[in-house]
């Protein structure tokens, strides 16, 4: 089993429903760094949310209605309840 398999595979079933949208979003680039690929976040979004470097947050594969890829990410710190 590929290790991209074992990462999702516990993710198979996440479905979800947006309460709302808070009226902020912005563009990220990818970028790769030696062996790891990343994105980033707004500074406003990080510094309104309490988010220090080093912390960890959570971020899960989901699909939308129409079969697109998604990233749903927590910026509590807190893993995604079951």
């Amino acid at each position: 089993m590929s290790l991209k398999k074992v990462i999702f595979n516990g993710f198979q079933s996440i479905k979800f429903k947006v309460k709302r949208f808070l009226g902020i979003g912005w563009k990220s680039k990818v970028s790769l760094k030696r062996a790891t690929f990343s994105i980033s976040i707004n500074k406003l979004v990080a510094e309104g949310c309490s988010l220090e470097k080093g912390q960890e947050i959570y971020s899960y594969l989901a699909e939308d209605e129409k079969g697109r890829k998604i990233i749903i990410t927590y910026l509590d710190g807190k893993k995604k309840d079951k």
